[in-house]
Order: C-alpha cells, then structure tokens, then sequence
C-alpha cells in the first residue's frame, strides 16, 4: 500500500530523531578487501531489518523469499531477522531506535524529504562506492529511479518497486451506463452526473487518512497550474497562494457539492475505500499501482473488470496528461552503523536483482524498478496496462508529503482535508503558507 503512515506521521515522529545528539561519526564502507565471504569460518552476526509490510500482502510473501534465500548463503556471514510495522508506529518506533544508535540494520524508508533527514544527521551509509565497484548494477535501473533518494549528489537507498497514480475504473459499471473513461475534467463531470442520477457512487473516496485524500488534489493540481507552482514549492520560493492552488482546493469541494464522493467520506480511511471499489459499491478509484494486487486478489468482486486510465486534464490547465504522480515505493536504506555493511549490500542486490524483480512485477503486480522485459503470461494484466500508459511519461512529481517531509506534507494533507470539510480554500492555503514559513527549514 502506499506507505499511508508517513502522511499520519507527527511532527514527535521526526523530532525524535534530532533531540539526540548527532555527534556520532558517519562510517563509510570500507569495500577495500571486505567481501561477503572473507569471514567464512565466523559466526554468523545477527542483523535485524525493519519494514512496514503487513504479512497477507503478497510482497511481503515474495521479500520473505529474500530474506531466506540470504539466510542460507554459505558465502555470507550474517542472518537477518525482519520486524513487520505496519501503519504508523513503523516511524515512531525506527525514529526512537536510530535516534538512540541502535535501530536496525536495514530499513524500508520513504524517498526525498523522509530520506534525507536521515541521511542529514548521518545515520546512513551511502552507496556510492558500492555502485562505483559494481556499476552493472547501477546501470540495471531504470532511469531516473535513484534521483529521488539521493542527498547532496550522494545515494543512500535502493528502490524495489515503483508507485504511480492513476485512475482506475469499473468496466461493467462505465458499460452498463454508457460511458467513456474520461479525458477531461469536463468529461469527467458528465461522467459523475450520469452516475449520480442513477444513484451510483462515482469514486470510491475518503480523508480520514487525509493523505488518500491529497493524493487526489495533488493530480487536480498538476493538471490545473502544471509543475511549475509545486516545484517552486519544493525549491523555497514558491507559495501556496498561487491561483492553481485556490482553485484545486475549489474543484475538490465541486466534486463534493456533485456528489463524486461518499457522504459519508470524511469517516472513510484507506483501507475502507480500497474494499468499496473492491466490491463494486463505486465505479472509480484514484490511488496507487501498489494496490493492483489487491484490486485483483481472488476475494475482489471486480478482479476482471477493472480498467486504467491517467488522470484527466483540465482544458484549459498547464499540466500535461503524460505527467504521474509516483514515487519509488518501497526503498531499503542501510544504516551507517550497520554490523556487516558488505552483507547489507549484498541483500539489496538480491532485492534488485532480476529474479525477484520480475516475482514483483508477476506475483505481486507492482512495477519493477530495473530494466527488465516481463512475460506478459505472467504479469497481471492490470500491471501491463499500467506499464504501457507510462511508457510515454514526460515528468514524475513526487507525493507532497514525501517531497516536502512529513511536517510541511502532513500540514497540506491536512489543509485539503480542512477545505474537503468547508473551510475557504483561500483561508486553508493562507494558513498553510504561514505554517510552511515558519517550519521550512525544521
């Protein structure tokens, strides 16, 4: 799923990282004369690695695969054990252990902003020089993957899987009524009146995790005023005053007014909107490439009638319809004071290599981040669909809460989840802009 605890993460989260002193000295690797198999006749050191995965995800089946064919290499002198947090003590409870200097190992972490306020306080090891000794596995992913998890031109964590936004729709329902899957925002409309008048919910939609929510707003956004507004933000000189995002927070409260959402969404979190378009109560669903593999589990209702589509344009918007929204959603860091960093390396080049990369991609349905050509008897459907709507990608922009950390993401998740309940778009931005101000550079 998309990683739903970073959004609810609080300002404590964080804080709890840098309230320690972070006078402890960064360790690089030494990869001269360490290999994985230089203490052979050792005992094996116990390391321990932290994910959010919960255990009936079919990831988590394939990430054990991993971790057991690690254990059992005769050439490495280290065992890992897993620790599954799911939801949000994942980062309460690894900001507490590395704040201390004695977190995990080898940690699941959010791209950008969430990854760089580790690899600021240097509590990560970087992997450059793994890269510059082995550059066949540099070049095996695809371009621009490692971009996002980078901090001052060094990388400090590899991806296992790739999340894009998009539309999802039920096609018995768009069949039923007559429908064509939107291109516009003004189709779009069309398309919810025609539900609405036949008493069908148009999206399956809720704020109660107020990220589920942004994640919509943030495609409107993109679409109404383009990059420009946002990576402004993202550089400091921006600001939330800019009139696309006034008029996003009007358009989200539009959609309202016309009944595109449940009424009784603002109770709905993610979990209960995935099980709503799941069991045919909804006929569409923007959300992540990360839940393609619980759209089409055996238990869902729709698994053969579920189509893709990117998110619609606005007429007379900035944005492009081959811009996505994404990010890499599943990357490993290594702790700097990890106990057998070669070992450590070695389990990310097993996460990244092409065996369990085309097992993501065909068992798990989500997106695989190296080049690889995925048998099309294997992968779901859904999965391939995906994939060929993003072949002719012109931009990624990363979620706001990722992109911006979780103090001044968490603030706008919770402004569209402000404006979605009534408050004036203008008044939610003004404040947003004042917080963003005034929390910058925390």
């Amino acid at each position: 799923m998309r990683h739903g605890m970073v959004r609810s993460a609080a300002l404590l989260l964080m804080l709890a990282l840098f309230t320690v002193s972070t006078a402890c000295t960064f360790t690089p690797l030494q990869m001269d004369g360490v290999s994985a198999g230089t203490h052979a006749e050792k005992e094996k050191v116990r390391m321990v690695m932290y994910d959010w995965m919960r255990e009936r995800n079919p990831i988590t089946s394939i990430y054990n695969e991993v971790i057991d064919e690690f254990n059992a290499r005769p050439d490495l002198n280290a065992s890992m054990t897993v620790r599954h947090i799911p939801g949000t003590p994942y980062y309460t409870k690894l900001n507490a252990g590395m704040a201390a200097n004695h977190g995990p190992d080898l940690f699941m972490s959010h791209a950008a902003g969430v990854l760089g306020k580790y690899a600021a306080a240097e509590r990560l090891l970087s992997l450059d020089q793994a890269f510059t000794s082995d550059p066949k596995w540099k070049a095996s992913f695809n371009p621009g993957v490692l971009d996002l998890l980078s901090y001052q031109d060094r990388i400090y964590a590899v991806p296992t899987s790739f999340a894009i936004v998009a539309l999802f729709y039920n096609k018995q329902i768009f069949k039923q009524y007559n429908l064509t899957p939107p291109r516009t925002y003004e189709e779009l409309l069309s398309v919810i009146r025609v539900l609405t008048m036949h008493k069908v919910t148009p999206f399956a939609f809720g704020a109660k995790t107020p990220w589920t929510a942004a994640q919509f707003s943030e495609m409107v956004a993109n679409r109404i005023g383009g990059n420009e507004p946002y990576d402004a933000i993202m550089e400091g000189r921006g600001s939330w005053l800019h009139p696309s995002f006034i008029e996003t927070g009007y358009v989200m409260q539009e959609l309202r007014e016309a009944g595109a959402f449940p009424p009784q969404f603002l109770e709905l979190d993610n979990d209960a909107v995935n099980l709503m378009f799941r069991q045919g109560q909804a006929a569409m669903l923007v959300t992540g490439s990360w839940a393609i593999n619980q759209l089409i589990a055996e238990d869902s209702e729709v698994k053969d009638s579920i189509g893709v589509i990117p998110f619609p344009v606005f007429t007379d918007g900035k944005g492009d319809v081959d811009t996505w929204l994404g990010q890499t959603s599943v990357n490993f860091a290594i702790n700097a004071e990890a106990k057998d960093k070669a070992a450590a390396i070695e389990l990310l080049k097993m996460f990244t290599s092409e065996k369990y990369q085309r097992k993501i991609a065909e068992q798990g349905g989500d997106i695989p981040v190296i080049q690889l050509e995925l048998d099309p008897g294997r992968t779901p459907q859904l999965t391939q669909e995906l994939q060929k709507k993003i072949s002719s990608m012109k931009r990624l922009f990363i979620f706001y809460d990722v992109g911006l950390g979780t103090v001044i993401g968490d603030e706008y998740n919770q402004t569209i989840q402000a404006i979605l309940a009534g408050k004036k778009p203008e008044e939610a931005f003004a404040n947003l802009e004042t917080f963003t101000n005034l929390h910058r550079d925390r």
